[in-house]
């Protein structure tokens, strides 16, 4: 197992774009010919790249929004968008927001530490939209975006990271100051303004300006080696001062995953946390990936859209429970 197996859970690129003589998605009054232009062309090129389905924000429900969000398909500000949509392709990887902050917000996310496939399938997917529509551009600024930080590229790369032992050894939060003199943001899992449950980290650059998007790939893929150099070492640390009590808090959380009949969303992160720590260092055979794929499907409104209907706080624990123990005890 290669050393970011259990440290990089995804990478992620977005591109942010924006139509000439088209207002930004904020100032939209619904009856723009270029808006009806904009929402064909892209489905036009997405159908010629993938198997994908189209959805129109204001015909989502809570729930339906809710679960794209918990899955990192669409944000939360596309939710509010009067003339929002977003295509998604068939095995997620690949989502194309319209009119979010920008009239445009491509992304692809892939599982593990793989920011230059995901950079290159975008890429691809942006050079065919780009073909097909008037795109924003002007030289000496780049990209015209609806944030001036965007500008340039317009780009953003962004790895999701597993970072416990940096957590428990109280060093995260220096490392985070020291990255944002830097230009790279350390930020909970949705993003600005949320937490790192689970200590789960997204790391991305801050600002496009004045850098290519090469350059933008090498200042994050450096930082996100570094720190996996850093985490590595700090969990060799936190085993070598705690010992036995660290495993036995290990396997303490992995008993509670396995027999217990009930159990919150906030305990569920705690634990899973620990677990794919002790997977790393060696206590507990379990694939990374599945762990990873567990703390997505026990989301609330995702459990709820699977069970076919809303559920109670109290059904929602029980569900997770029983979901996560057969989970973990699925033979291969």
């Amino acid at each position: 197992m290669a050393k970011t197996d259990n440290i990089v859970i995804s990478s992620r690129i977005r591109f942010a774009r924006n139509i000439n003589n088209l207002p930004f998605p904020q100032k939209l009054v619904g009856n723009e010919p270029k808006l009806k232009e904009l929402y064909d062309t892209v489905k036009e090129v997405c159908d010629s790249k993938f198997k994908n389905n189209m959805y129109y924000i204001p015909k989502l429900n809570n729930l339906q929004a809710n679960v794209l969000i918990e899955n990192h398909l669409i944000s939360p500000l596309l939710c509010k968008s009067e003339y929002g949509g977003v295509v998604i392709s068939a095995d997620k990887t690949i989502s194309v927001m319209i009119n979010e902050e920008d009239h445009l917000r491509e992304q692809c996310i892939l599982e593990g530490y793989v920011l230059d496939a995901a950079y290159a399938k975008l890429l691809d997917i942006d050079k065919a939209l780009r073909s097909k529509l008037d795109i924003a551009f002007k030289e000496g600024f780049g990209h015209l975006t609806a944030c001036p930080t965007n500008l340039g590229a317009g780009m953003r790369a962004s790895v999701m990271m597993f970072l416990p032992a940096l957590t428990m050894t109280h060093t995260i939060d220096a490392i985070i100051r020291k990255m944002n003199d830097h230009g790279v943001a350390i930020r909970g899992v949705y993003g600005e303004g949320s937490t790192a449950d689970g200590y789960m980290y997204q790391v991305s650059n801050q600002a496009a300006v004045g850098r290519s998007e090469q350059e933008i790939l090498n200042i994050v893929k450096s930082v996100v080696e570094k720190l996996c150099d850093m985490e590595e070492q700090n969990r060799k640390t936190l085993l070598s001062r705690r010992g036995v009590d660290l495993e036995d808090e290990i396997m303490r959380a992995y008993g509670t995953l396995l027999f217990a009949k009930k159990i919150s969303s906030q305990e569920f992160m705690r634990n899973i946390a620990m677990v794919k720590l002790g997977v790393d260092y060696g206590f507990i055979k379990q694939d990374i990936r599945v762990l990873n794929k567990l703390v997505t499907d026990t989301q609330k409104n995702t459990l709820c859209f699977n069970a076919g209907k809303e559920l109670s706080v109290s059904d929602r624990d029980i569900l997770r429970s029983r979901l996560v123990r057969e989970t973990l005890t699925k033979k291969a």
